[in-house]
């Protein structure tokens, strides 16, 4: 058996050294573009742990998962000081490989039509008493049904903005999610398998993928969708915004007045022949 290390320790040989890779291989952006993506992190990290903070304290305390005996020197509100480092190097290691993977923030016509928001704010709020549904259920879904209702209500939020954007870049955030997590999967494997942390039995399904429990799968994926998400939608609004202020302040053809500025809605009578990339 693999010899037991703190959490920090972790961090140390499985965290740390991806960051410094990832932030050595980071594309080179213009000013702009350098500015937007680091306050897209530097807010995503701040939500994290805004977000975040009173789930896992609530997890923690009812038992669902728990350390080994010295793993922890510090805590906080039962946190762990390395469980608060893990939000700020999970969003910063899916920020990095996102941009790595690279995406394109651009606005286009039919990123605000209304059926695939609509159906984001359904799923995303169905998602809260279903996960709440389960909790009460069994205490074996504490766990999953509290990451379910934990994640609903950002999915809502997120594909209420841009639920357009969201549904014609598909392959783009789902790469960007699954990538990182992938490795914190392994990671967690690992660190499971040597004790560091532990997951309650009696407050979890116990169903596992190569040793790995769903739930702590569950967990990464959707931490990463979150942070993807995130972080393009906050580009393509300042994008958008940039579009609204241009089309603002340029005349209108016949020069009359201004041009109609884009808005959240769908235009009434759309060209039928053009087709979204």
């Amino acid at each position: 058996m693999l010899p037991t290390l703190t959490y920090l320790q972790f961090h140390l040989v499985f965290s740390l050294p991806v960051v410094a890779a990832l932030w050595y291989l980071a594309p080179r952006y213009d000013a702009v573009r350098r500015r937007r993506a680091t306050a897209g992190i530097a807010i995503l990290v701040a939500i994290a742990y805004l977000y975040t903070t009173p789930w896992i304290s609530y997890m923690i305390r009812q038992g669902a998962w728990g350390y080994a005996d010295g793993a922890v020197l510090v805590r906080a509100l039962s946190i762990p000081l390395g469980e608060y480092l893990f939000f700020t190097i999970q969003t910063v290691v899916t920020a990095f490989a996102l941009h790595l993977i690279g995406f394109d923030p651009t606005f286009r016509e039919g990123d605000f039509d209304r059926e695939p928001r609509i159906a984001g704010v359904a799923v995303g709020l169905a998602m809260v008493p279903i996960g709440l549904g389960l909790v009460l259920l069994d205490p074996s879904f504490l766990y999953l049904g509290g990451l379910i209702a934990w994640v609903g209500p950002v999915l809502a939020l997120q594909w209420g903005v841009g639920g357009g954007y969201l549904v014609r870049t598909p392959r783009m955030w789902l790469a960007a999610t699954l990538i990182p997590a992938a490795y914190f999967w392994i990671a967690d494997r690992i660190a499971i398998g040597m004790g560091t942390w532990y997951l309650s039995p009696e407050l979890t399904t116990g169903v596992a993928v190569l040793g790995l429990p769903i739930e702590e799968m569950l967990f990464f994926a959707s931490a990463g969708v979150m942070t993807v998400n995130g972080l393009v939608l906050f580009e393509w609004v300042l994008d958008w915004n940039d579009r609204r202020g241009r089309a603002v302040a340029e005349p209108s053809p016949s020069g009359d007045g201004e041009r109609d500025v884009p808005g959240p809605e769908p235009p009434a009578d759309p060209d039928p022949d053009v087709v979204d990339d």
